[in-house]
């Protein structure tokens, strides 16, 4: 029998690393996978063994990625996304009707699902099968349409601009009254500073935009000694902010909800225009007389027009 030529790991244990890296935690780990911590623990050491590395700094209360963890998990979460999504294509195959829309999970989670009423009352027939990841899918994959952030250069895909980011800081209107001095730029520094992770931004071809880069775009400069804290991905940052943490980058598109029903407000009014940083509707062009996509192009450039003003 010929050996494969590819030399992987133990998918199991890398996918229960890939788990535990991103909850930085067993017992989350443990509760998505549906088994015990003791088993996630084995399931570590098995991948620990096979690379001669640790991969986890393990403390009494918590873990946190090594050097080689960091370099690992964006590689292990991109790999197992791909897997996951081509499986779900396959099945796709079986079930006539449905569009294929991939986006990312903040995406999904924080501008579309809040708005997904709108778009089922509207196109009752449009039947559709999402698929979410952290971002842009490759243009291997098979889907039907997507939001890319970027235009994809190739010639068999139509790329319909949507909107450009929009970045500025948030918090609750209970934190603005606790702290009134963040409505200036100098009394930011005098509370904790909510951001996206380093570990976040790693699979990013974009440059990160985070409260260092923002000082600097507004044109001052930042003040150090104040307490920052980071998380990996943007719904939990947003929720640290809900609940009085600090004070957070927001994206415009992604907190609109939350600012028009005044659970979170605009402190200040400074922002980063992110001119650069251009979202597209994305599908097949051999699709595009089809009324599935006409419907959704539709309706994603009705619903984003107020972020191309």
């Amino acid at each position: 029998m010929q050996e494969s030529r590819l030399k992987l790991p133990p998918l199991n244990a890398l996918r229960t690393f890939e788990a535990a890296a991103r909850h930085l935690g067993f017992n989350k780990a443990a509760e998505e996978l549906f088994v015990t911590p003791a088993a996630v623990s084995r399931q570590i050491k098995v991948l620990e063994a096979y690379f001669g590395v640790a991969l986890f700094k393990r403390t009494h209360r918590s873990i946190e990625l090594t050097e080689a963890g960091m370099l690992l998990q964006p590689t292990a979460t991109h790999a197992l996304q791909q897997l996951a999504s081509a499986s779900e294509a396959l099945v796709q195959r079986r079930h006539r009707g449905y569009l294929t829309l991939a986006i990312s999970s903040a995406f999904a989670q924080l501008w579309f699902m809040p708005r997904f009423a709108s778009l089922n009352q509207l196109y009752p027939e449009l039947q559709l099968h999402m698929l979410s990841r952290e971002g842009n899918p490759s243009l291997d994959e098979e889907f039907d349409a997507a939001v890319f952030l970027g235009q994809p250069q190739s010639p068999r895909y139509v790329a319909e601009y949507l909107f450009s980011e929009e970045v500025f800081p948030v918090c609750t209107p209970r934190f603005l009254d606790q702290h009134p001095e963040v409505a200036s730029l100098e009394g930011l520094s005098q509370v904790t500073l909510v951001d996206l992770s380093a570990r976040h931004w790693a699979s990013q071809l974009w440059t990160p935009i985070d409260w260092d880069f923002w000082f600097e775009a507004v044109g001052i400069e930042r003040q150090r000694g104040h307490r920052e804290m980071q998380f990996s991905q943007f719904s939990m940052m947003i929720d640290a902010v809900r609940q009085d943490i600090g004070i957070g980058l927001a994206w415009r598109h992604l907190v609109e909800p939350q600012l028009a029903s005044g659970e979170l407000v605009r402190p200040l009014e400074e922002r980063y225009m992110a001119k650069e940083r251009c979202h597209y509707l994305v599908y097949d062009r051999r699709r595009a007389n089809s009324p599935d996509i006409q419907a959704l192009s539709e309706w994603l450039l009705a619903e984003t027009a107020p972020l191309r003003e």
